[in-house]
């Protein structure tokens, strides 16, 4: 039997401190659900990477509000939702490896690679990447 599906709401500052603490509370958050460390750790990386990309490009370099919202499925699945309402994407969305000279633009790519699904969109007015990742049972905490 299939429980239910958990959800939370956190938010924070897009200044990097107050991002980065973001990320680090969804992950502890996470662990009261979970056993699998490796899981925890690529939840982080996608976290830490959503964060930090809408600390340097949402807001022109200046501090905006930053939301994860969480939705559980234990036993089953997460999918976290990172949301800004700053400039947004705009149409050039991208989830391919840059290549070796490329300073920047990996974030997407990665975080596409850690996740069964990785969408990026723009709805009412909110900028939103959205992560699914499908978690097997023995990865649960019972």
């Amino acid at each position: 039997m299939e429980r239910a599906v958990t959800r939370k709401v956190f938010r924070t500052e897009s200044h990097p401190g107050d991002s980065r603490r973001l990320a680090k509370d969804v992950v502890d958050y996470l662990a009261a659900f979970l056993v699998d460390g490796d899981v925890l750790h690529d939840l982080d990386i996608i976290l830490t990477e959503a964060c930090a990309n809408v600390c340097r490009h949402a807001y022109g370099g200046q501090p905006g509000p930053l939301e994860v919202r969480l939705a559980v499925s234990p036993g089953s699945w997460i999918e976290l939702e990172i949301v800004d309402w700053g400039k947004g994407f705009g149409d050039d969305v991208r989830f391919e490896n840059p290549g070796p000279d490329a300073e920047g633009g990996r974030g997407l790519y990665i975080m596409r690679m850690l996740a069964n699904d990785c969408q990026v969109r723009r709805q009412n007015g909110e900028n939103v990447v959205f992560i699914h990742k499908d978690i097997g049972a023995p990865r649960w905490k019972t």
